[in-house]
């Protein structure tokens, strides 16, 4: 192989490897990044035919070109993985990448050499561009354990109950001390003197003619003590000095 043939193969393999397509894939290769695709292999002739179908987390080790030319990649699958032949005997297979699509890295890595595999070129390959870097160990994050959390159970609200409504005592003003006002004493009431109406005087009874009256001598009638009243001492002597008059006009 001369200078300008390795040269413009170097040129070929960093075209091939930095393309949209492929540079996922080299980047999944050495990260050791599971891979999922789908892939429509050859229908013809039957006996060679590939079933299409998705290739999910497929764990890619290597990729390069085969002996006819095709860049291929070599990656170990297993089911739910569509494949004609099954896994019973092996799950190793090659890709061409020519035939894959809908490509997705996954976050999750593969930490372990499945059985057959051999480090360094692919025998299978003409050629082989990349391998699997099984120097970095990948870093195995522990799932994490999350406690359940009890729920403590809400009490349930307290109804207050009805209360009888208390008394209002009367706030109590102090009183300031006031002077004692001075009592007084009982007055004694006057005492009135009944007045006496006058009587009207009494007039005299005059004897019927038939019966002649026989003339009695005056008697002296008792002595009444005087009131107290002078004008009906005066009405008194007045009425008694006018029946005198008419006892004697008539006698």
């Amino acid at each position: 192989m001369n200078f300008n043939q390795t040269f413009f193969d170097v040129i070929e393999e960093q075209n091939i490897l930095k393309t949209t397509k492929t540079k996922p894939i080299v980047d999944a290769i050495k990260s050791r990044n599971k891979i999922s695709f789908f892939y429509s292999g050859p229908r013809k002739p039957a006996k060679n035919s590939v079933k299409p179908g998705n290739r999910i987390d497929a764990e890619a080790v290597a990729l390069g070109l085969n002996k006819k030319g095709n860049l291929v990649v070599r990656a170990y699958v297993q089911p739910p993985s569509v494949s004609k032949k099954g896994f019973d005997k092996t799950g190793w297979r090659t890709f061409m990448v020519g035939r894959m699509s809908n490509l997705k890295v996954s976050d999750s890595k593969f930490d372990q050499k499945r059985p057959d595999y051999k480090e360094g070129d692919d025998k299978s390959m003409s050629v082989t561009y990349v391998t699997a870097d099984w120097t970095n160990k990948p870093e195995v994050k522990k799932p994490r354990i999350v406690k359940p959390t009890v729920s403590k159970p809400t009490p349930k609200p307290v109804q207050p109950q009805p209360t009888e409504p208390q008394p209002v005592e009367p706030e109590v003003k102090p009183t300031e001390p006031t002077e004692p006002t001075p009592t007084e004493l009982p007055q004694p009431t006057p005492q009135t003197k009944p007045t006496k109406t006058p009587t009207p005087p009494k007039e005299p009874t005059q004897p019927t003619p038939e019966e002649p009256k026989t003339q009695e001598p005056p008697q002296p009638k008792p002595q009444e003590k005087p009131e107290v009243n002078p004008e009906e001492d005066e009405n008194k002597k007045l009425q008694e000095s006018i029946k005198n008059i008419k006892r004697l006009m008539f006698s």
